[in-house]
């Protein structure tokens, strides 16, 4: 019995651990819709480089953000998982890969 409350407990603290992970990933793609959102209205008004200082540093510490997820989320990876699709994969998954 008492390995069976061992692999219990070892399932909590995996299921803690991915439930942590998938907030803070969520909490990074909030941050990256608040600010392509931004990006986005300014391109389609014809002023793509118009941001001001706050949403320019608000970009670049987004992207800081997202990258540091990508980076932690890769400790979930396993040898077996694909590779994570690049946004020309991602749109057009018919297209061989061409490394």
């Amino acid at each position: 019995m008492d390995h069976t409350d061992q692999e219990f407990e070892d399932l909590q603290d995996l299921n803690s651990l991915y439930r942590g992970a998938i907030l803070d990933t969520t909490e990074a793609v909030g941050l990256a819709i608040e600010i392509l959102t931004k990006v986005v209205a300014a391109s389609e008004a014809g002023t793509p480089g118009s941001l001001t200082p706050a949403d320019q540093y608000q970009a670049k510490q987004t992207l800081m953000y997202l990258k540091i997820r990508r980076d932690d989320n890769d400790m979930y990876r396993k040898p077996s998982d694909p590779t994570p699709r690049t946004f020309e994969q991602y749109e057009h998954p018919e297209k061989p890969i061409s490394n």
